[in-house]
């Protein structure tokens, strides 16, 4: 009678084992070191660069969502056409499309000086805030073109 129980114990056992995850193995051998011999580039090359570069990438992205409203109409036509080089300047960074990422520096760096020539009529408040966000506009862009990021 006890039989039943423990048999049916066994099997569930074993289809919960055989459907579990991908990375399950009852082989003595680190998982790891098999999967880096066998199945090619490891997880970060997969992702396609290094974790500061989605970082960079991420904060541009953020940066992009919260750029706040200015007083100044034309500080805002400029923002905004800004945010959208920006989001190009992503997606080819992305596609990896050298050509599409040029096009996109050399628009933002237009947008760029322009809004700092309209700063001048913003507020100090205003004026400080937008230059933060250009700042760190600057900084993150930077970082990404940097030739020591694409060093493994």
């Amino acid at each position: 009678m006890m039989k039943k129980p423990v048999i049916f114990f066994l099997l569930t056992t074993l289809l919960i084992s055989s459907c579990a995850a991908e990375k399950y193995t009852s082989s003595p051998f680190s998982s790891s070191s098999y999967s880096a011999q066998t199945h090619g580039p490891s997880l970060e090359d997969r992702l396609g660069g290094t974790m500061k570069q989605n970082i960079n990438a991420a904060e541009i992205t953020n940066l992009i969502a919260t750029f706040p409203r200015f007083s100044t109409d034309a500080v805002d036509k400029e923002v905004l056409l800004l945010k959208e080089q920006l989001q190009n300047y992503l997606y080819a960074y992305e596609a990896y499309n050298l050509e599409g990422k040029k096009r996109a520096l050399k628009e933002i760096e237009k947008r760029y000086r322009k809004i700092q020539q309209l700063r001048k009529f913003l507020s100090p408040d205003d004026d400080e805030v937008i230059n933060r966000y250009l700042v760190r506009i600057k900084t993150n862009i930077s970082t990404l073109e940097s030739p020591a990021l694409l060093q493994p």
